[in-house]
């Protein structure tokens, strides 16, 4: 009898040792459960604030970079504002010389050739046709020379030689820019830009647009639009 109690104590306790463990165990796994959790979502947070610290970095750079090239431009066009400068005035003294001005002549000298009558020019600046030429292709160039060549060449030129003395046949008409306002620069890169430029025209307001390109280490207007119209045309 003593036996057999002794048998079921020894049962029991091993039957209640194996509850405790499984119980140990269950808590264990409960514990390194929640810990788990804890772990990925502290992970995930540092990664979302990684994420947007790294954003907002970008957005930082971006601007900064917009900033720093909007100024640079603008430096760029200061630059050549003498440049600008000098372009559209001589764009303007040419066209006004194919208008009948500004070249200053002794109207009592004359030469006849056909129906076109020549004045002998008495300006410093041109003493033979090859000066009047330099002198154009020392301030424009490209299509340009197009509208402006027939001042030196082709079959009717405004400035032709007789006995070796040079002579121009005015032909007065509407010429020239009479600006207002500052010059607008813009698309400026290493050898061109584009200067705008609000002027008088007969009246109302246009703008002219000119190209500039480097040439032979001069700056030239190669081209021009007034109120966006058709090129090198007024």
């Amino acid at each position: 009898m003593k036996k057999r109690i002794v048998m079921c104590i020894i049962a029991s306790a091993m039957i209640c040792g194996t509850f405790a463990s499984c119980g140990n165990e269950t808590s264990g796994s409960s514990s390194s459960a929640v810990t788990t959790t804890a772990e990925t979502t502290e992970a995930e947070t540092t990664t979302a604030e990684a994420t947007e610290a790294e954003t907002t970095t970008e957005a930082v750079t971006t601007t900064e970079t917009a900033a720093t090239t909007e100024s640079s431009s603008e430096d760029a066009a200061e630059e050549h504002l003498t440049d600008a400068t000098a372009v559209l005035n001589n764009l303007n003294t040419i066209d006004r010389i194919v208008g009948g001005a500004e070249v200053e002549t002794d109207t009592a000298d004359t030469k006849q050739e056909g129906a076109d009558s020549f004045e002998k020019v008495t300006d410093s600046r041109f003493t033979t046709v090859d000066d009047v030429k330099k002198y154009v292709t020392d301030s424009i160039c490209g299509t340009l020379l197009e509208r402006y060549n027939s001042l030196y060449e082709g079959d009717n030129p405004y400035f032709r030689e007789f006995d070796g003395k040079l002579y121009f046949h005015p032909v007065p008409m509407g010429c020239g820019f009479s600006f207002t306002g500052e010059p607008v620069i813009t698309d400026v890169t290493e050898d061109s830009f584009t200067v705008s430029m609000a002027f008088d025209n007969f009246g109302g307001t246009s703008d002219l647009r000119v190209k500039a390109v480097k040439e032979d280490g001069k700056w030239k207007a190669s081209s021009f639009t007034v109120d966006g119209g058709a090129e090198n045309s007024r």
